[in-house]
């Protein structure tokens, strides 16, 4: 006996441990939503670059695209535009998109449009650097950098403390200041004399351009700093010299190349819209089911077709329902025609509502048991007797759906989605009760029947509970190990206690 204890709540704790641990992994890892009207918050950003073709000569137009962007992910991106072959690569840090054509003339438009997405990845995918160190063009401009560099030295712990000492440095437009940056104290000339000091001082930094993306409309490039101290990247605000990189900063560019290039054409222009898309976390999730290699997603049911998924939504229900009568029956004490009767009632109570559902079955149960009794006088055998109140049960239905549409009543039409088998069993079992026990207790089990199918039915259409299921259905090996749990149960149930409540002061 020891044993088989032991061995059931080894089981019941693995199948929960399975079951939460699943689940834990599918939204925290996989990031697939607990409710199904979660949004996430994700921009579509569309760049445009315009131009005037060259009469008859080949057009070799080319611009800078984001390429895994620190903080976000691409969801989708589109290349558009007219006749035109496109193809990407990576140069250096960044990815180009690159479109060519034989032959045009005009004024040219291509578009790139992408939707981004908010994510927690903060690590930047850029390899370690190699610096080369670049020879200063004068002997005065030697002495500022020196003398920036050891200001910076004494106020400074490491590279990153170093390289904020630096832009506050720079931000002063004291001599040497004005020297490295000039008179013009822009973002490009502070950015670009930093980087200056800190090459002298054998510390990588690049200048990075990024988007504003709580901008609406048309973006403007935002300049940043990317200095690397040894392991990884650190972003600077070149005019506060705070660190770290906003969450609504969207990386574009690493570098100070040229941002686009058109050959074979003039006049170009290069332009960003944002604009914010919030998007339905759950489509993401399907989404990356499709182009993810984890098997979780890919062989979930999120992937199966839309017909599919609404029949397991109504299938995964079926166990709540199951468990809903178990707690009422072994913990509450309520009599019902059986475990599957009031669940199968629950489902029908879908399409019938609660109400019209209430008072069809009341009607066919009770019209079926005149029609039993009638037949017990006939002495048919039992499975002759069970056919001819099947018989009868969709007569009744049909009787019910005819009536009701001669009077104008759409909801008596749903009787025919009770199910037929059900309620005949449900009528042999209310008689032979009837027979054996008594009317009282025929009708105590046929309402409480009716009853646990009522509590089960809100149980099994709460919105929320059905999404959980269905977007984690190995919660359904937590709710099979509470059914091995509760099923230990050997107590009073709740009604019970108020039936023998006369005994407890019995000493």
């Amino acid at each position: 006996m020891k044993t088989t204890t032991r061995h059931l709540y080894g089981l019941i704790l693995t199948l929960f441990v399975i079951g939460i641990g699943v689940f834990t992994y599918r939204h925290f890892v996989l990031d697939v939503p607990l409710t199904d009207s979660e949004t996430v918050n994700s921009w579509m950003v569309e760049a445009n670059l315009r131009f005037t073709a060259e009469r008859n000569k080949p057009v070799k137009a080319s611009f800078t695209i984001p390429y895994m962007p620190l903080n976000f992910a691409i969801l989708d991106e589109y290349f558009i535009s007219h006749n035109y072959g496109v193809t990407t690569s990576l140069i250096g840090y960044n990815r180009q998109a690159v479109w060519s054509l034989r032959r045009s003339t005009g004024p040219q438009s291509l578009y790139y449009r992408a939707i981004f997405r908010e994510t927690d990845k903060n690590e930047s995918y850029l390899p370690k650097p190699h610096l080369i160190k670049s020879p200063l063009p004068s002997e005065s401009m030697k002495t500022a950098v020196e003398t920036i560099i050891g200001q910076a030295r004494q106020s400074s712990a490491d590279i990153q403390t170093f390289a904020q000492s630096t832009f506050k440095a720079l931000n002063t437009k004291d001599g040497n200041a004005k020297l490295l940056v000039g008179n013009d104290f822009t973002d490009d000339n502070i950015v670009s004399a930093a980087i200056l000091v800190m090459n002298q001082a054998k510390i990588i930094a690049i200048p990075i351009q990024c988007i504003h993306l709580s901008q609406q409309s048309k973006a403007d490039f935002k300049l940043f700093t990317a200095i690397y101290n040894g392991k990884d990247w650190i972003y600077i605000n070149p005019r506060t010299g705070v660190t770290g990189l906003p969450k609504d900063y969207l990386i574009w560019q690493y570098g100070n190349e040229a941002m686009f290039d058109v050959v074979g054409g003039k006049k170009p222009t290069f332009t960003l819209t944002v604009s914010p898309t919030p998007i339905n976390a759950l489509s993401i999730a399907k989404v990356r089911g499709l182009q993810t290699d984890s098997q979780l997603l890919r062989f979930s049911l999120l992937q199966l077709p839309v017909n599919a998924q609404q029949t397991f939504k109504i299938l995964l229900t079926i166990p709540i329902g199951a468990f809903i009568i178990l707690l009422l029956r072994n913990f509450i004490g309520l009599t019902t025609f059986g475990t599957f009767m009031p669940v199968l009632i629950a489902l029908a109570f879908r399409e019938t509502h609660v109400v019209w559902g209430i008072v069809l079955y009341t009607i066919i149960v009770s019209l079926g048991l005149l029609a039993r009794f009638y037949l017990d006088q006939l002495r048919l055998l039992l499975v002759p007797r069970l056919a001819a109140i099947l018989t009868i049960v969709i007569i009744l239905m049909i009787f019910i759906s005819i009536l009701s549409q001669n009077l104008g009543l759409e909801s008596g039409l749903s009787v025919a989605l009770f199910p037929m088998v059900i309620l005949t069993m449900t009528i042999e079992r209310m008689c032979i009760t009837w027979d054996e026990r008594g009317a009282y207790e025929a009708i105590k089990a046929g309402a409480g029947s009716l009853l646990a199918a009522v509590i089960a039915f809100g149980a099994m259409s709460y919105t929320p509970l059905q999404y959980l299921i269905f977007a984690f259905p190995e919660l359904l090996l937590v709710l099979l190990a509470l059914i091995l749990w509760f099923g230990q149960y050997r107590g009073y149930r709740l009604l019970e206690l108020f039936r023998f409540r006369a005994l407890a002061g019995v000493q």
